[in-house]
């Protein structure tokens, strides 16, 4: 993931919170008025929160829990570019790749995170989903991709034995996709968790799971 310290300074401005920051102190300036009239200590300060809980009002949940959304959706998409070196469009394409293998794999029952590593690989090399096979035509439909797009940048996964090829038993999963999901897959698990962690701290995630079809 990109250090904090590496981006824009309009980036790092995004990041770091604006509220809460300690008032800075002016002076030490007395007046006639006595000094418990003048002088405003910590536990005096209310908080937007506070104020806004006194008044009756609902926090402002959906702005903070999108924030963390988008931030993990710009982090996502700078690893895949930098650590995978792959266009977005290649990414994408692959998690339909993905998907096919788990829908097999997952018809067995479910499997923690190791079974699963050693599995997404060992299906690439099973002949037994020949009737399920996974096409360039199938793929472009479920993207509403160009065909010719989505050949060239499966032949292109393929190079680097992402993807498997094969006329007979389709588009499948390459023996390169282990070191992805160990170390990508891994992390992505790791910064989702720390999403939702922000959202149920925020109480955006209640917010979320309490939405039905309507804001």
């Amino acid at each position: 993931m990109t250090n904090i310290a590496q981006k824009p300074s309009y980036v790092k401005r995004l990041i770091t919170p604006i509220l809460g920051c300690k008032i800075p102190m002016t002076g030490e300036i007395k007046t006639t008025m006595s000094l418990e009239k003048t002088t405003m200590g910590i536990d005096k300060i209310i908080s937007f929160e506070e104020a806004t809980k006194e008044k009756g009002e609902k926090k402002p949940i959906f702005s903070q829990g999108l924030y963390h959304w988008v931030m993990f959706i710009l982090s996502l998409y700078t690893r895949v570019r930098q650590n995978l070196k792959m266009d977005f469009e290649s990414f994408v394409i692959l998690q339909v790749v993905v998907s096919h293998s788990l829908y097999q794999i997952n018809k067995a029952g479910n499997k923690t995170f190791s079974e699963l590593e050693d599995q997404m690989t060992q299906i690439g090399e099973s002949r037994r989903i020949r009737n399920n096979k996974l096409s360039f035509a199938s793929i472009a439909d479920v993207l509403g991709l160009p065909r010719e797009t989505v050949r060239r940048k499966v032949l292109s996964l393929s190079k680097n034995k992402i993807l498997l090829v094969n006329n007979d038993n389709g588009i499948k999963l390459g023996p390169a996709y282990k070191t992805i999901y160990k170390e990508f897959v891994a992390q992505t698990t790791v910064d989702l968790g720390s999403l939702i962690k922000k959202w149920k701290k925020s109480g955006a995630l209640e917010h979320l799971l309490g939405i039905d079809t309507k804001l």
